[in-house]
């Protein structure tokens, strides 16, 4: 069961999610999916997202039995819907893979204002 948080630091996958901290590195350089952000403090954070595409590489991998370059190709072909309302979110029953126009708007925003901080940081030299 995933906890009912947003964030996960690394130390916290392999408790969840069942796979060995050395897989999860080489994931990361096999699947793009896998997008971890890094603080400041150098540490790995990673999204719900992002658990939730390594459990699905679990599975294809280790219950379906799928090699690495078919599984790549399975999630990379995997669709985000998009759907026009709020009302239609929550009458999903399934809703992980789903993204109401107010939310790619603040993943826009939070984008921008993480580029924002990047540019600042790099020209001070923090």
């Amino acid at each position: 069961m995933i906890p009912n948080k947003s964030v996960f630091k690394f130390e916290e996958l392999t408790p969840i999610t069942g796979v060995k901290p050395y897989v999860l590195r080489y994931w990361e350089t096999e699947f793009p999916e896998i997008a971890p952000l890094t603080s400041d403090s150098g540490q790995k954070i990673y999204s719900r997202k992002d658990l939730e595409v390594i459990l699905k590489i679990k599975k294809l991998l280790f219950d379906d039995k799928m090699n690495i370059p078919a599984v790549k190709a399975h999630v990379a072909n995997e669709k985000i819907t998009i759907i026009e309302t709020e009302e239609e979110f929550f009458m999903d029953p399934q809703p992980t893979n789903i993204l109401t126009p107010a939310m790619i708007e603040t993943l826009h925003l939070i984008e921008n204002s993480l580029h924002f901080i990047r540019e600042i940081k790099a020209k001070r030299n923090w």
